[in-house]
């Protein structure tokens, strides 16, 4: 995106709680993420960040994580780094460690700090794993953590389908089990239908709903065209 359509959208849409780079990789990878830090500041629109914890460049020195920290609301860390070979879990766990070490000394100095999440999606790879994971969390000491279970495409394959979609029940054992008093849990596994499945928001809305989760979102694409909802199946097809 020219940084030039960012500044217009913020320009235009300045009342807004929060601004969310969303991307389809890293966004500290953006080539322009220093002057959108420096644009949400001008107009005093917090960032709400989820990155994948790799802390690129810059955004690895203390220096760029408490810039971070200062200019967000929320920091989220995907776990789907380590789980897809993008990193160890060593190393993911590492770059987590040392973010949440850069807010413990700003919060010492009484300043304001983004809170840390983790995001999770759940599938048959690594459901196993979730109260090690939330443990860990504990410990850590994160703010929350987003589960949400894994969604498909209609064009998703046969073999990606078996290798992660959850087993039958699954959902509804991970929804029960899936608590903690230290850290907050949230996210689509506990959007529950009414007949005690899971329904993940905004899948098949197309934003004139007044249900529809997304609602008073603008999604700002890179030609400075808007949606009002991030259905993916509009989007890269699948959709009826």
């Amino acid at each position: 995106m020219p940084i030039e359509v960012a500044r217009r959208a913020v320009d235009k849409y300045s009342d807004v709680r929060e601004l969310i780079p969303s991307t389809m990789g890293e966004p500290l990878l953006y080539s322009h993420f220093s002057e959108l830090l420096d644009i949400c500041r001008e107009y005093g629109i917090p960032m709400n960040l989820t990155t994948n914890g790799s802390f690129p460049g810059k955004w690895g020195t203390v220096a760029g994580m408490e810039s971070l920290l200062a200019a967000c609301s929320d920091i989220k860390v995907s776990t789907l780094s380590y789980e897809m070979g993008g990193l160890t879990e060593g190393e993911w766990k590492e770059g987590v460690g040392r973010l949440l070490e850069s807010r413990c000394r700003l919060e010492q100095e009484g300043k304001r700090t983004a809170s840390v999440s983790l995001q999770v999606t759940l599938h048959r790879e690594n459901a196993l794993r979730t109260p090690e994971l939330l443990r860990w969390a504990e410990q850590a000491g994160i703010d929350r953590i987003k589960w949400n279970p894994v969604v498909f495409l209609d064009c998703a394959s046969q073999e990606l389908r078996e290798r992660f979609a959850l087993p039958e029940g699954a959902v509804g054992q991970l929804r029960q089990g899936l608590h903690s008093d230290r850290v907050r849990c949230e996210g689509s596994l506990y959007f529950e239908n009414r007949d005690g499945s899971c329904a993940v928001a905004g899948i098949d809305c197309d934003g004139s709903s007044s249900e529809c989760p997304f609602a008073d979102e603008v999604w700002v694409w890179p030609d400075g065209h808007e949606d009002h909802c991030p259905n993916p199946k509009r989007r890269w097809g699948g959709a009826e």
